[in-house]
């Protein structure tokens, strides 16, 4: 991770006014180049993440259970899961 400093709360802000003085004079073209990076990162990340929740949901539709919780929430009753 990117964390290499940990802090007591009530000295956050001084210490990050540092961090962003210490970006503010190093190389324009390297920072933008990290962020980028980062941000690539973290998009793909997401991607990924989103990818593997909807094939997690696609298989859970198809499911006893799903059933069972639809059909407990139109009926307003508790649902009777059995994990099939």
């Amino acid at each position: 991770g990117l964390a290499d400093l940990l802090v007591p709360q009530d000295q956050v802000r001084l210490e990050a006014a540092k961090l962003a003085r210490e970006i503010a004079i190093s190389a324009p073209l390297a920072v933008q180049s990290t962020r980028d990076t980062l941000r690539q990162g973290l998009v793909e990340q997401i991607r990924v993440a989103v990818a593997r929740e909807s094939a997690e949901q696609n298989a859970q539709f198809k499911t006893a259970d799903f059933r069972e919780g639809v059909a407990a929430m139109a009926a307003r009753r508790e649902p009777q899961f059995k994990g099939e």
